[in-house]
């Protein structure tokens, strides 16, 4: 099979079930080993579904189907980003011929600086990471890394979290929830 096939077919690397090896040991798994690709993540209890992405053991991007924010909400949130200004980013977005991360349509409508930006990325990832790592019954995919480059703006700006840090976060998120 040419080189350039196995690079655009994504193969199955690991898999298993939540109730067998919990979300953080898979996470430190795949950090220990600097895997790159996207682990994906089914919780059934819930009919939800969690995506991240992994670049050498790091994560750099984090969502939630059904998560208590994207990415535009923690950047008005966090007052970044006015809600009219992310409207109309939304839209743009919808508009494209090709899909375009909202983080790379707002650097380009100039809306957000790189900064504020890779700021809220990383809260959206942490929340993400959070909202997964409480997960106690699904299935998980581990596939290694596609041709196409990340597909949110955290390829874009060089956000790459270690994993153990971002498992302590996801960690003391729980411990204040639970207290």
């Amino acid at each position: 099979m040419p080189q350039a096939n196995m690079l655009s077919t994504p193969s199955l690397l690991l898999a298993g079930r939540l109730e067998a090896i919990s979300l953080p040991d898979v996470l430190q798994i795949l950090a220990v080993s600097r895997r790159s690709g996207v682990l994906r993540v089914d919780c059934e209890e819930l009919f939800d579904v969690g995506e991240i992405e992994i670049s050498e053991g790091r994560i750099v991007r984090a969502d939630v189907k059904h998560g208590p924010e994207r990415l535009g909400t923690v950047l008005v949130r966090r007052q970044s980003l006015e809600p009219r200004v992310l409207g109309e980013a939304l839209k743009k977005q919808s508009a494209a011929a090709r899909w375009k991360a909202l983080g790379t349509v707002l650097l380009e409508m100039e809306a957000i600086g790189p900064g504020e930006l890779a700021e809220g990325l990383v809260e959206q990832i942490e929340t993400a990471i959070s909202v997964m790592v409480s997960w106690k019954s699904g299935v998980f995919r581990f596939r290694s890394p596609r041709e196409t480059p990340q597909r949110g703006g955290a390829g874009l700006l060089g956000v790459s979290l270690d994993t153990q840090e971002i498992l302590l976060e996801a960690a003391r998120r729980w411990d204040e929830t639970a207290h």
